[in-house]
């Protein structure tokens, strides 16, 4: 009884006061046994620096503590044993990026606990890859930005204990899905965050998982500020009846708009004429919206959503009300899961001698029988098969704690909880999971997920057509974004060119288009090169370039199609009725245009009016582009154009291939699966070709326009756009 009180005393000071390894081992060897048998007690510590939000530091302290109790009551009756030593960081302090640089240095720290945000989360992973040599671990309990997780996913030492984004929104949409109703139209309401990889997981997902659960997408609503987010509440508010069957998912940016949002509904009720009833769209929240300042404010409509949690299965979020009164923050479930999964690793590291981050490998992958859950008697379990040697599936409090087979990056089977808000109160009215584990519901048995929803094509579709002998062919290629980070669009263009070039088109019958500030810029270390992989070939010629996107206007585009040639324009394609003309367009999009330059826009109705005044037997127009289905939807109607896109209206396309080498993307999805089909066989059909990028391109639904008006998918090849005369 005095050895354990002692180790008690022992375990609290050392939390508290954060001593030093040679003080604990000390103590520890004084607190064997009076009999000289017994073995005396050694305890190794691991210096672990833990970084969230200042908000959250007081419930993290209290979490880290109970979790550190437990840890150090499981391995009473061991003689060798772990022990975590503890320093707390907010990462909204003003020298976080310094900090963060000093942990990746400090030999003595072994992992990061933490940042909570993946902006942070990146700087500290960077910071960290300069120090490979140290292998140091990074657990994440609720950084799930999708792009962070997918730019870190071959990193061997990120560990994310929570799914990115992705997930979240699947289990709101598949919960609309599987409701009684026999029309399910969605709206989305988010912050517009800008192009690229700062795009929030709601802006870029919304519509691709929509259709892939067969919901009818009814408007993406993107603000850039207040005054947006409130203009927008009046066009799905109001006397409309039909907006009381809708569903509309709202992101909040931050608890301000959250709180607009429902300061203003509250506006366009009161101004509602009497006898008329008021309608709002039923209201499904991120975990964005879980905030005490939302739920003490709001009052002027329902609100539901979800946010992580505890398995429900563990009883470990009951067991947090009854010690601490409260209910579990977002994420706080995983913070205690990181923990404990450091010190199994440790003792598993202890036992074999083998990195930190190697341990933490095996016991996420071990299956040497099951192991115990979170209480003290369990873990007493797992830290005895471990100091063997043996690997247990051990299981979290907040998941299973099975991570992806193929990069680790993060655990696959996320617990959310569904909530109602309700008189100040956050009320938890089911579980979930995206793997529907128990006493959880599987947002994919809730609604077959399927990546099948593709489109189907007549056979006789367009037979009718007539079109006159095949003489010539063109090409016009835009890389029409340009600086660094946008290195992908530049180095697609360039292996178009070269695809092109290599199936027997002359440098005069392809015009190019791009900023061509990339290949020679100060961040490539491969100057004067492009490449599409980190493996493949240079792709660059600076000699293919016709034009820089700063010199041309988005009107000089006609132009250059039709054949107008000028002193600032002499570089144009010169197609007639018997030629057909192949149009590469990658860039950044929007709904209703396409990025041009950064500072300039190639709206739809333009790009249709070129479209009509271009000379052509047959026109097929490939976009890697967000929302460029809204293109190939709005030029439905023109004679003899094929339309195939990266993306649908509503939904955003992805880039492909990260390089840790380039520090950038280097391809996009769509692109590189193009690529690889024609390279594969030149002669494909152009039903084959949608086919093949349909199930090849991830996070986005390739789409076919216009069809009826161009010919039958199926006898119209690759061949008739990639062999000149």
């Amino acid at each position: 009884m005095i050895k354990i009180l002692f180790e008690k005393l022992l375990t609290l000071l050392h939390y508290r006061e954060g001593l030093g390894m040679g003080l604990l081992l000390m103590l520890s060897s004084c607190s064997s046994d009076d009999s000289s048998s017994s073995p005396s007690v050694t305890t190794q510590t691991y210096k672990v620096a833990v970084i969230m939000e200042s908000g959250e530091q007081a419930r993290w302290e209290r979490t880290a503590k109970w979790a550190l109790e437990n840890i150090a009551e499981a391995q009473y009756g061991m003689t060798d044993r772990v022990a975590l030593q503890l320093t707390f960081k907010s990462q909204d302090d003003s020298d976080i990026e310094q900090y963060m640089q000093q942990v990746a240095e400090d030999t003595t720290i072994v992992a990061v606990v933490g940042p909570t945000t993946s902006a942070c989360a990146e700087k500290m992973a960077i910071a960290l890859s300069k120090r490979k040599t140290y292998n140091k671990p990074m657990i994440t309990p609720s950084c799930t930005q999708v792009e962070y997780q997918r730019k870190f996913s071959t990193v061997p030492y990120v560990w994310n204990m929570a799914e990115g984004d992705i997930a979240q929104l699947e289990v709101l949409l598949s919960g609309i899905a599987s409701t009684l109703y026999s029309q399910h139209s969605v709206m989305l309401l988010c912050a517009d965050d800008g192009n690229g990889e700062a795009r929030n997981a709601y802006a870029e997902w919304f519509g691709f998982i929509a259709e892939e659960y067969g919901l009818t997408v009814d408007g993406v609503y993107l603000y850039k500020n207040e005054t947006d987010l409130r203009r927008y509440v009046h066009e799905f508010c109001g006397t409309d009846g039909r907006m009381g069957s809708k569903y509309l998912l709202f992101n909040p940016s931050s608890p301000e708009m959250a709180l607009a949002l429902d300061d203003e509904m509250g506006k366009v009720k009161a101004a509602v004429p009497e006898g008329k009833y008021f309608y709002t769209p039923k209201i499904r929240c991120s975990d964005a919206f879980v905030s005490q300042q939302i739920a003490a404010t709001v009052k002027n409509a329902t609100y539901e959503g979800v946010d992580l949690y505890a398995s429900p299965e563990s009883g470990f979020n009951q067991a947090y009300c009854q010690r601490f009164g409260q209910e579990l923050v977002n994420g706080e479930a995983q913070f205690y899961d990181g923990l404990c999964l450091v010190a199994y690793a440790a003792a598993l590291s202890l036992k074999k001698g083998i990195s930190l981050n190697d341990a933490i490998l095996a016991v996420v992958d071990g299956r040497d029988g099951k192991g115990g859950a979170w209480l003290p008697a369990d873990m007493a379990r797992n830290f005895e098969q471990l100091s063997q040697g043996w690997t247990p599936d051990i299981d979290g409090v907040s998941s299973s704690w099975t991570f992806d087979v193929k990069t680790h990056t993060s655990v696959c089977g996320s617990t959310f909880r569904r909530w109602r808000l309700y008189d100040g109160q956050y009320l938890t009215t089911e579980y979930l999971s995206t793997e529907g584990s128990r006493r959880t519901t599987s947002s994919k048995t809730m609604w077959d997920w399927t990546a099948s929803h593709m489109q189907s094509f007549s056979a006789e579709e367009g037979n009718g057509l007539s079109y006159p002998a095949l003489d010539d062919r063109w090409a016009l290629l835009i890389a029409a974004s340009k600086g660094w980070a946008n290195y992908r669009f530049q180095s697609d263009v360039f292996a178009m060119y070269q695809l092109l070039r290599q199936h027997g088109y002359a440098d005069d019958h392809i015009v190019l288009i791009c900023e061509d500030d990339v290949a020679h810029h100060a961040n490539n270390p491969h100057p004067g090169e492009l490449r599409i992989s980190d493996t493949g070939a240079n792709v660059y010629d600076a000699a293919a370039i016709d034009y820089r996107l700063s010199d041309l206007k988005p009107d000089d585009i006609g132009d250059i199609l039709a054949g107008r040639a000028s002193d600032r324009l002499p570089q144009v394609l010169h197609p007639d009725a018997d030629d057909n003309v192949f149009v590469f367009w990658s860039s950044h999009g929007s709904p209703g245009s396409m990025d041009f330059g950064g500072s300039q826009r190639m709206f739809y109705q333009t790009m249709r009016d070129i479209l009509e005044s271009t000379p052509h037997r047959k026109l097929l127009f490939t976009i890697e582009a967000c929302y460029s289905g809204g293109l190939g939807d709005y030029c439905q109607g023109l004679p003899g154009t094929l339309f195939i896109t990266a993306a649908n209206p509503y939904e955003t396309s992805h880039a492909d291939v990260w390089s840790e080498d380039v520090g950038v993307y280097l391809s996009n999805g769509f692109t590189r699966g193009f690529q690889e089909a024609i390279a594969q066989n030149p002669t494909i059909s152009l039903r084959d070709l949608y086919y093949t990028l349909a199930a090849h391109t991830t996070g986005s639904h390739v789409k076919v326009y216009n069809a009826p008006l161009f010919g039958s998918v199926y006898s119209n090849t690759m061949a008739e756009y990639l062999t000149t005369r």
